[in-house]
């Protein structure tokens, strides 16, 4: 698509047209199969090359984050798990980093990956996620992209150019899924870890507090963590005789008067099964539910992608040359034509924007226009010049009040140099409807008051606006004069 921006439609109708004809039954192929098809017959040697460093760019971060959190996960349990055969682990910091802390992480986390739908009426809220997802482990990835292949490095900028945002929803589900297998290689590494040091060791555990804690409500929260197992594992469920015996005081070094140090090991499964449930499952469960959604990015990105709707209709659309002396074949019978001296039409009505200023309304202009453009108008507002903020903002509105993914085109003055203010007014614009609802800027040149063809210093100019938006569905649609619909 990229290499095709640089073509001319009178260039890609043909070679197009052709590729769809070119299989048995064109026309009882779906669009899935169209495209899949067309990608087949144009994807070069190069571009597969690309596809595989970018795949095992991706695969060396994975790897680079996963080993990050096994030695994340063996110094977390080194550290809590601090025995010297006297003293006992203390229970209280094993649940509270074990259970607390990963639940609360966990949480924050499903509060990053909330949907903007979900949460635009909270004040502030925006911020806070974009805050959460900076700290987020997947975002080690630029860290890890160092240590690439030069080669790996060169294809994810190639792929990505300045059409970033098309792979927006990608990227943040591809960041939080790496951040799931970091929690799901971290906690993996813990219970391994524990399970190696009291194969390996004659733990002791214990809880002590400065508060004056009854162990009937140590009792309490041990029942609530162990509801899960409670049932088929009854004997990972700390009783409340176990509690009180494993009740220590800081001036009491060895264990409580009649209480063998034997019984004090007795937690290792109720530990155990805590980290299993509350720390690896629900990252478990979180990786799946990321690669669920970032299979489902990829293909929202494939069906919102800028210029797809315009090459389904370059391989649908009959090619009908006006100097041609005999009919294409009847295959492209009923199948709508297009001229191949003009340029490419528009398939769907538009929602016209009249920010020039003038008198276009019903119109012998606005026939000339809509007959330059190959479009049709589905509804018109008048916007920009001689109108009021206020009048910009009403707009806005209305547009919003339509159909989200259809189509706008604004009529601009194309030798008035683009503007602040009609970036501000697409900006404000884009927020209404979809993210990927195409938006046409339409240039015109009039002399006499008669509908001319653009200059090339002016289109010039207003594809460079076009660039610097760095919206990938804006797009400078060019006027033909003479051209009919």
């Amino acid at each position: 698509m990229s290499r095709d921006d640089g073509l001319e439609f009178s260039e890609l109708h043909p070679r197009d047209r052709a590729i769809a004809l070119s299989r048995a039954d064109p026309e009882g192929l779906g669009t899935e199969e169209q495209l899949s098809y067309w990608l087949s017959k144009l994807v070069t040697p190069d571009d597969q090359r690309i596809a595989t460093e970018i795949a095992s760019g991706h695969r060396l971060i994975g790897i680079g984050l996963g080993l990050l959190g096994v030695l994340l996960g063996w110094l977390t349990i080194m550290g809590l798990f601090q025995y010297d055969g006297q003293g006992r682990v203390n229970l209280v910091y094993l649940v509270v980093v074990l259970v607390g802390l990963q639940l609360s992480l966990t949480g924050l986390t499903i509060i990053a990956m909330l949907p903007q739908s979900m949460t635009r009426w909270l004040p502030g809220f925006k911020s806070f996620q974009q805050l959460l997802r900076w700290f987020s482990p997947g975002r080690l990835q630029k860290l890890f992209s160092r240590f690439m292949p030069v080669t790996e490095r060169d294809g994810i900028s190639q792929l990505l150019g300045r059409h970033q945002k098309i792979y927006t929803r990608i990227g943040k589900w591809q960041i939080f899924s790496w951040s799931q297998l970091f929690g799901v290689a971290f906690n993996i590494a813990a219970l391994l870890s524990v399970f190696v040091l009291i194969a390996t060791r004659d733990v002791a555990f214990g809880w002590s507090s400065t508060l004056d804690i009854d162990p009937t409500s140590i009792l309490s929260v041990t029942n609530f963590l162990s509801w899960p197992w409670h049932a088929w594992l009854p004997a990972a469920v700390p009783d409340l005789p176990l509690i009180e015996a494993s009740h220590y005081f800081r001036l009491q070094n060895g264990a409580a008067n009649g209480v063998s140090p034997k019984v004090l090991g007795h937690w290792w499964p109720f530990v155990m099964l805590c980290l299993a449930f509350y720390g690896l499952l629900p990252r478990l469960l979180l990786l799946l539910f990321c690669k669920a959604r970032l299979s489902s990015a990829y293909v929202q990105t494939l069906q919102h992608f800028p210029g797809r709707k315009e090459l389904l209709t370059r391989l649908n659309s009959a090619l009908i040359e006006t100097r041609a002396s005999e009919h294409e074949s009847n295959v492209d019978e009923g199948i709508p034509a297009i001229n191949k001296s003009q340029h490419q039409r528009i398939s769907e009505a538009l929602i016209l924007i009249n920010w020039a200023g003038l008198k276009v309304e019903n119109t012998r202009l606005l026939d000339e226009i809509l007959a330059a453009g190959q479009l049709t108008m589905k509804a018109m507002f008048k916007a920009g010049t001689n109108c009021s903020l206020e009048d910009d903002e009403q707009v806005i509105a209305e547009v919003g009040k339509l159909a989200a993914d259809t189509p706008i085109g604004i009529i601009l003055k194309a030798w008035e140099p683009p503007l602040g203010e009609l970036a501000d007014f697409i900006a404000d614009l884009r927020k209404t409807g979809s993210p990927q609802r195409l938006i046409y800027l339409l240039p015109l040149a009039l002399k006499s008051k008669a509908l001319v063809q653009v200059e090339n210093n002016d289109l010039q100019e207003w594809q460079r606006f076009s660039r610097q938006l760095a919206d990938p569905w804006i797009t400078v649609h060019q006027l033909v004069p003479g051209a009919r619909i």
